[in-house]
């Protein structure tokens, strides 16, 4: 059957021009190692709060963009982040056929240009993983195509761990720093100050969509195995194996706890595929409880937020991660 698209308006990459400099005359291309010209792009499996948000478009004047990649719900196209994660939830829980899709060459090249309107002089983008999607291809093959320089960033991994890099370029561009400084930043924080671990409720959908081996999923299920996942060189990996959900849900909460206590000073998110964690299951709930009572009594920052659809379309519903970040 042809996919069909869903019938509402695209939305265009997200961005707020609120504040954008004056053009005058536009840098030639390594004329300023400086930050003033910066431009950043992130996918929408990138997890920013709104505030966070904000804060990017005001530091960066504007200079600021999401592109989306999709999900597709039988044969039917949505925007990630059009679909509520509550209703994708409900569809494959009701046999809907899933699958997913990333942003276009085009797409990527209509945000480098309204950036480059803005007055960007040299654009950074961060991808998910890109041994997990072609999101990072696409963008690279954009920007080979553009007269500013471009900056893409494979960060290995995706949600909230890669949001924290956003606000580590961001606040490289508010002390002066340059493309290759910030890069360089980015990509040490990538490596030494995050974390992601997460359990999904089953496997199939990880298989489904070529996530992990086939082999790996019917052997979980032939022995009643649990599987404890992170990103491993940007793959997602086993971490540990165990019987049973809740001692899947131990494991993931004594691993961030080490990493956050190594890290000395962070930021804790608890992921769910559902809606809100008040749409989620009592064992997902549990997890943000004992992770929020350790934040509170380490002094870490904690809070909940709900997985991109383009991501739940992968894990599936009742699934639930935690991502630790290091405050830099």
């Amino acid at each position: 059957m042809a996919r069909r698209r869903l019938d509402v308006p695209r939305t265009r990459p997200t961005m707020s021009a609120a504040g954008a400099a004056p053009h005058g005359r536009r840098r030639r291309p390594g004329e300023d190692d400086g930050a003033s010209g910066i431009g950043l792009i992130v996918d929408s499996t990138v997890l920013l709060t709104p505030d966070e948000r904000a804060r990017i478009s005001h530091v960066l004047e504007g200079r600021f963009a999401v592109v989306p990649l999709s999900v597709i719900v039988d044969d039917v196209e949505h925007v990630d982040g059009e679909l509520a994660a509550s209703a994708l939830c409900e569809a494959m829980v009701g046999g809907a056929r899933v699958s997913t899709s990333m942003p276009t060459v085009h797409a990527f090249t209509e945000a480098f240009h309204r950036l480059r309107e803005l007055g960007s002089d040299h654009i950074i983008v961060l991808t998910l993983s890109a041994a997990l999607s072609g999101t990072h291809g696409s963008a690279e093959a954009a920007g080979a195509q553009l007269d500013v320089p471009v900056t893409v960033i494979d960060t290995r991994t995706t949600s909230a761990a890669a949001g924290g890099a956003a606000l580590v370029i961001v606040d490289g561009v508010s002390e002066g720093r340059g493309p290759a400084a910030l890069r360089s930043a980015a990509e040490d924080y990538l490596r030494d100050e995050t974390f992601v671990v997460f359990c999904p409720a089953t496997l199939e959908h990880l298989e489904r969509g070529g996530r992990i081996g086939r082999a790996a999923s019917l052997l979980g299920r032939a022995l009643s195995i649990v599987p404890v996942l992170g990103l491993r060189d940007g793959l997602v990996d086993a971490t540990a194996r165990v019987r049973t959900v809740r001692k899947a849900h131990a494991r993931m909460i004594t691993d961030a706890l080490a990493a956050a206590r190594a890290m000395g000073s962070a930021d804790v998110t608890v992921l769910v595929s559902e809606g809100s964690l008040d749409d989620a299951d009592d064992a997902a709930r549990e997890v943000h409880a004992r992770m929020e009572e350790a934040a509170r009594a380490e002094g870490w920052g904690i809070s909940a937020d709900v997985l991109s659809p383009v991501l739940t379309a992968h894990v599936g519903p009742g699934a639930v991660g935690i991502v630790v970040r290091g405050r830099s």
